[in-house]
């Protein structure tokens, strides 16, 4: 029931904001790999090496180990997650009842959704009036996750309620994006129409496209078809669309060539995230003849994700670049371009020599926005003792001190992103 949501761009960044999920750690700026948001507690352990501690061969699950102070919150987390899925009832009460941290316990009451027990339902069901806010919202995931079409529905009828805050109803519309229940869809079809306010319609439209493209073909085309729809509205829907990959390459086309730059930036920033294919040359001929300003920044975000295959095109059109940020997100979609080639191929050599000292220039010189995404544009690369002498350069000379930590961390093989 997770909604997967991947690192996006600059002009990306601010897209259903409303929709994301408080308190979860940052992800690095790993392109083409999905970032998942409800499950980046479960990601996060990827790094804890300590094991739960076994008794008799078997996991300890005991309620009392989750206030361990020996143990790290990390492996706490992890056994809160494992009581949830692996408990039962009366160890669930035992756990909630102790007096844990707020992220223990929301990942905890989660994890009790995908437990498979008979009683769960009814056990989050009573959570959904609990006095506090995260400790219902994650009663909501965990009923998305039973799976089961009777939480489905009484999702879809809670969402519904006069006066819900819309942090509540925006988390049944990813949840129910993420739900193994058959009438997930048709709730979430059901709900979008009566949306009024912003946050919700944009959570709708990141549940809808999670769902089965072929439950929500007619939905988004009819959308994207329909002349009396907001060309923002479309381009929110493109993205989505690309976020889940919930369609092929070949769907954004059509897109790219609209006469509305809204709807190309759209298509761009859907390619942008998409995961399987190659739209990187596709882009780069949809660049080449794009001539307004913001649908262009949002071309060239999209080809610092995906290599174009052609690093000496986008050198030219780098080079050609005067503003600042559109000069480094130019430069970024060249780094990019570069995977995959050998450290004496010309083009890597060229960048080196070329586009190295100018992002460290950018970055030392420009504004926090800038300084950030010349870094990301110098990570792709930070393996090239160019690049690395760069990083070092701006950690040591910048004044902006959230760029020179983002230049530290590419350093030390942990780029953030800076999106």
């Amino acid at each position: 029931m997770r909604a997967v949501v991947r690192a996006v761009g600059l002009t990306a960044a601010v897209l259903f904001i409303s929709c994301s999920r408080p308190e979860t750690p940052s992800h690095a700026d790993q392109p083409q790999k999905k970032v998942s948001l409800a499950e980046s507690f479960a990601e996060s352990l990827h790094e804890e090496v300590e094991p739960i501690p076994q008794a008799g061969g078997s996991k300890v699950l005991d309620a009392s180990r989750l206030v361990d102070p020996s143990l790290t919150i990390k492996v706490r987390l992890r056994l809160a997650r494992e009581i949830g899925e692996q408990g039962g009832p009366n160890q669930w009460r035992n756990a909630l009842g102790t007096m844990l941290p707020k992220s223990l316990r929301e990942a905890l009451l989660e994890s009790i959704g995908s437990s498979g027990r008979a009683e769960a339902s009814g056990f989050l069901q009573a959570y959904l009036s609990d006095s506090e806010q995260g400790m219902r919202r994650a009663a909501v995931r965990g009923l998305a996750a039973t799976g089961r079409p009777e939480d489905a529905q009484l999702l879809g009828q809670w969402m519904g309620q006069p006066g819900l805050a819309i942090e509540e109803s925006t988390e049944v519309a990813l949840a129910l994006g993420g739900s193994r229940a058959s009438n997930a869809t048709s709730l979430l079809l059901q709900a979008y129409p009566k949306a009024e306010r912003d946050e919700l319609i944009q959570c709708l439209l990141l549940g809808l496209a999670q769902r089965p493209f072929s439950q929500t073909q007619a939905f988004f085309q009819g959308m994207l078809g329909d002349p009396a729809t907001e060309a923002d509205r479309k381009k929110e829907a493109l993205m989505a669309l690309g976020q889940f990959d919930s369609v092929k390459e070949d769907f954004f086309s059509p897109y790219l060539r609209s006469a509305d730059p809204e709807i190309r930036s759209g298509a761009y920033l859907g390619l942008m995230v998409l995961s399987e294919g190659n739209p990187g040359p596709k882009l780069l001929v949809a660049l080449q003849g794009e001539t307004d300003p913001q649908a262009r920044l949002s071309a060239l975000e999209a080809l610092g994700m995906q290599p174009s295959g052609d690093p000496w095109a986008m050198n030219r059109i780098a080079l050609s670049e005067k503003e600042p940020m559109t000069r480094i997100l130019a430069a970024k979609a060249v780094a990019r371009s570069l995977q995959g080639r050998e450290v004496t191929d010309a083009a890597v050599v060229e960048f080196g020599r070329v586009w190295t000292p100018e992002l460290s220039r950018l970055a030392i010189e420009g504004s926090n926005q800038e300084g950030l995404q010349a870094v990301s544009a110098l990570a792709i690369r930070r393996k090239s003792p160019e690049a690395r002498e760069a990083l070092a350069k701006i950690a040591a000379q910048c004044q902006d001190t959230k760029v020179q930590a983002a230049a530290q961390r590419a350093l030390q093989g942990n780029p953030k992103s800076a999106h």
